[in-house]
């Protein structure tokens, strides 16, 4: 399980499976072998990434998105983590922006 965190500091969710989830367990959308993600319906979101230890998903608001995909199946949600703290913000670098608001 790899937790997710906005730039903000803020915990968004975690990915389990190869699938993203929300902090409430709501299905977000899925995580390609080349760490793209797209949301629940096909479209892509970003890439994950590492920034001081700690995962984001993020999108590069200068680059062509890649072309949308079939949505997959909505998995079944997993038992839910209990929510880690929030972090300190980071800065993202320029161009780079948080994929889920």
């Amino acid at each position: 399980m790899i937790q997710i965190y906005k730039s903000t500091g803020l915990y968004l969710g975690f990915i389990y499976n190869q699938n993203l989830f929300s902090r409430d367990g709501n299905y977000l959308g899925w995580v390609n072998g080349q760490n793209y993600v797209w949301d629940k319906n096909g479209n892509y979101a970003g890439q994950l990434k590492q920034y001081n230890g700690r995962y984001s998903i993020v999108k590069h608001i200068y680059d062509l998105s890649p072309v949308s995909k079939i949505p997959q199946p909505f998995p079944e949600t997993p038992i839910l983590p209990n929510p880690p703290p929030n972090l300190p913000e980071i800065s993202l670098p320029v161009g780079e922006v948080d994929a889920f608001q």
